[in-house]
């Protein structure tokens, strides 16, 4: 039996694409603890995890890379959420012997992995990103961030090896939630990333959603992700574009909305914080988007084509290889309007094309190799470890 320690950062782009590595570890016997927020800690457990919970600073956070003020306050989020872990970790330790850590591209991976002095295994939910993704300086080392990232050092005797290693963990080996045709410029990767496509373990979340509103209709599923703040403007501008659709409109508009500042919208809407997006994508006939990972090849997933609207992060690379290969229309969000938005949607609904390259990507998935590729390649790198020492 392998004892596996899971550190993920708490967002659901980054919780959701590993929960299928969490079901095949737990199918096989082996031992999951996974340490996240309270929000996350009812899907992990129902996968057979044993879950340890750390308070949550990241989910209250609105963030816009384009803006570094926003970035700060992250930063500084990650930074204690870091700390805690470590917290976390440093208990659990007393108490069991882990064979590897398994961690997200985000947060406190490399410094856990450091600290136990174990292999460390990347997780990495979306593209592999080129290095100079990482050039730019989000973050700044002013005296909040100094002062935590010194206690850090002080309490556990580790530290990052720069302020950019919180949004580019890696490990020996680093999972890819997708294929090697869907990755960019993929040539320029070495073995240590393993492309083994997504995988969707039911959630079943408990929700009340109407899905049977949904039957028989044409549905236009719009959703930018649970992250993103500021988002009245873009969902009014929606409602104006879908106001006459035949059809129904599902918008889910995250908890950061403020329904004050909504337009009245018609009975053909339906308007909801948070809807049960692989339910939902299984009526829908075209997916309006942020270009998030998790979203799109969730969408990939039921052969939904896609309107994106790329915001920040890898958003503007996903939305140019989606269009690359013909499976998405890419629209600018500074440049948007209702119209051009509503055109767009009814192009993409009336022309085949972008179906078909959605399933050209859906089948590069389905003989990525999947977990059980990537419990293969992980068993090998621990059995290796384990025959040297």
């Amino acid at each position: 039996m392998t004892k596996i320690l899971l550190i993920n950062f708490p967002a659901e782009g980054h919780v959701n694409p590993v929960l299928g590595m969490v079901k095949a570890w737990t199918d096989r016997g082996d031992e999951v603890h996974a340490v996240t927020t309270e929000h996350y800690q009812e899907r992990l457990q129902r996968l057979g995890a044993q879950v340890h919970i750390h308070p949550d600073y990241i989910r209250t956070l609105s963030v816009n890379e384009g803006e570094l003020d926003s970035m700060q306050p992250f930063f500084h989020a990650m930074l204690q959420t870091s700390l805690d872990i470590l917290e976390l970790v440093d208990t659990l330790s007393r108490q069991h012997t882990f064979d590897l850590v398994y961690y997200d591209m985000f947060g406190a991976g490399e410094l856990v992995r450091d600290y136990l002095q174990i292999p460390g295994i990347g997780s990495n939910p979306s593209f592999v990103l080129e290095e100079a993704h990482f050039q730019t300086p989000l973050y700044r080392k002013d005296e909040k961030a100094a002062h935590l990232i010194e206690e850090i050092n002080e309490r556990f005797g580790v530290a990052p090896k720069h302020l950019m290693q919180f949004m580019k963990n890696r490990g020996e080996l680093n999972i890819v939630y997708t294929s090697d045709y869907f990755q960019p410029s993929v040539d320029a990767l070495n073995d240590a990333f393993v492309f083994i496509g997504p995988s969707f373990p039911k959630r079943a979340d408990q929700h009340h959603f109407p899905l049977e509103a949904l039957e028989h209709e044409r549905v236009v599923f719009i959703s930018m992700g649970t992250v993103l703040g500021d988002t009245e403007a873009f969902f009014n501008l929606c409602i104006d574009a879908f106001a006459d659709f035949d059809g129904k409109v599902v918008m889910a508009t995250g908890d950061k909305i403020d329904m004050s500042l909504m337009k009245e919208a018609p009975s053909h809407f339906i308007i909801e914080p948070y809807v049960p997006q692989l339910e939902v994508l299984e009526y829908a006939d075209v997916f309006v988007t942020h270009g998030g990972m998790n979203s799109v090849n969730e969408a990939i997933h039921y052969h939904v084509p896609m309107v994106v609207i790329p915001h920040d992060k890898d958003q503007p690379m996903v939305a140019k290889r989606l269009t690359e290969l013909s499976a998405a229309r890419a629209l600018d969000k500074e440049q948007l309007t209702a119209k051009q938005l509503r055109d767009t949607v009814i192009s993409v609904l009336a022309n085949n094309t972008y179906r078909a390259g959605i399933e050209r990507i859906q089948e590069s998935f389905q003989t990525a190799g999947g977990t059980e590729k990537a419990l293969r390649v992980i068993d090998g790198l621990i059995q290796a470890k384990q025959t040297q020492s």
